[in-house]
């Protein structure tokens, strides 16, 4: 019976992870969270155990961002100590929700995770194309979803999405989700969304097979298609129309690369990440204070003309995950983290043939937001750190 109540929280618990629109001063999520920890507790009557590697560079990402909270420079603006006090409680909850699912594997229902997670994905795209126009949903109790938060839902819940679905309605219908799932990218307006969802879809697709044989069979099948079909009039002619951001990418870089306000605001951001680091290298600004942090930026890189000496530019997010948390939390931030990212992708790459089908879309999703996170600052949305707290679980499953 208690098992049966666990199973039932961590339903709404992914629900609310992959439908992240329901607010009461923060996502619903966190109000469900004590509750799941409360009946597991009680379950298990244990408390959370620390012993393995993994847990531990997840501590060490919490130290680290403690002390980019409490080092910050006196040289710094004098509201930087507050800005960072503001979010240093996510950082510690992150810590602590891969930490329980680390401790507590045994008791997380896979299959009850991954319904609330298609539900919820399912609900995220209607309200993002139906819903969040209306002026209902427009209160304090409800959050509409911008175009970066939608992509970055897509990128890391569509490999579970799609392998659910061909579990529980069988192939066919599972074709059909990915190609919806993947229209929704392209419609999205994201360039990464468009790219990263259909490639994660299909590997999650491909994936789902025993024999490490058909999956390279399938593969390659897939890249002759690809091979013959991307440069036809056809298929550009529809990229063109689903997303033109995505068409430039793909059959214009250079222009893309010379002149795109967007990917050129990303090098500029970079640029001042260096900066900041090459001032601050052991804490970095303190959390939340990369915008708070001005530099006269160099521009050096080409089209630098089109961004640096814009206003506000100073204002603008890191852009990149990987050099914010440079930027902000410095090396006690950055490395723990790097590490974290890594052992989760080795240890999958390693173990590729031997995961079962099950598991692996847990970590296309993980590799997916990885490559995503390098052009957008998404890593402080929690769902990435629960999609990082499942590959930790994994892990831990075939520890014991």
């Amino acid at each position: 019976m208690m098992q049966k109540r666990i199973d039932r929280l961590m339903f709404w618990y992914s629900f609310a992870m992959s439908f992240p629109v329901i607010l009461i001063f923060q996502n619903i999520s966190i109000y469900i969270f004590p509750f799941i920890l409360l009946k597991v507790y009680e379950l298990s009557g244990r408390f959370i155990s620390i012993k393995h590697t993994i847990q531990f560079l997840v501590i060490a990402f919490g130290i680290g961002a403690l002390i980019s909270t409490f080092n910050i420079s006196d040289s710094l603006p004098s509201n930087s100590l507050m800005r960072a006090l503001e979010v240093l409680p996510n950082y510690l909850y992150w810590v602590l929700l891969i930490l329980f699912f680390t401790s507590y594997s045994e008791y997380v229902n896979l299959e009850e995770v991954y319904k609330g997670i298609f539900w919820g994905l399912i609900s995220s795209i209607f309200f993002y194309f139906f819903l969040q126009g209306f002026s209902v949903f427009n209160s304090f109790l409800f959050k509409n979803l911008s175009q970066n938060t939608f992509a970055f839902l897509l990128i890391c819940f569509s490999p579970i999405t799609v392998w659910y679905a061909q579990k529980r309605y069988g192939l066919s219908s599972s074709v059909i989700i990915l190609f919806i799932l993947a229209i929704c990218g392209f419609l999205s307006g994201s360039r990464s969304g468009s790219l990263l969802t259909l490639s994660g879809g299909t590997i999650a697709l491909i994936l789902n097979r025993r024999s490490i044989g058909a999956v390279f069979i399938s593969s390659f099948a897939i890249f002759i298609v690809l091979f013959f079909t991307i440069n036809s009039s056809e298929v550009r002619s529809v990229i063109l129309k689903l997303n033109p951001r995505t068409y430039e990418l793909l059959y214009e870089s250079k222009k893309t690369f010379d002149q795109d306000r967007s990917y050129l605001t990303r090098l500029a951001q970079v640029e001042k990440s260096l900066i900041i680091f090459s001032k601050f290298p052991l804490s970095g600004v303190g959390l939340n204070n990369f915008t708070n942090y001005q530099v006269n930026l160099p521009g050096k890189f080409e089209g630098a003309e089109f961004v640096v000496n814009k206003k506000n530019i100073d204002r603008k997010s890191a852009h990149n995950s990987y050099f914010g948390f440079l930027a902000e939390g410095g090396l006690v931030l950055i490395v723990p983290f790097i590490l974290l990212l890594l052992y989760i992708m080795i240890w999958f790459f390693s173990r590729v043939n031997s995961v079962l089908p099950e598991y692996r879309p847990i970590f296309v999703g993980i590799i997916h937001m990885g490559i995503h996170l390098y052009f957008i600052y998404a890593i402080l949305n929690v769902f990435a750190w629960f999609l990082l707290g499942l590959g930790c679980m994994i892990i831990v499953k075939y520890k014991r």
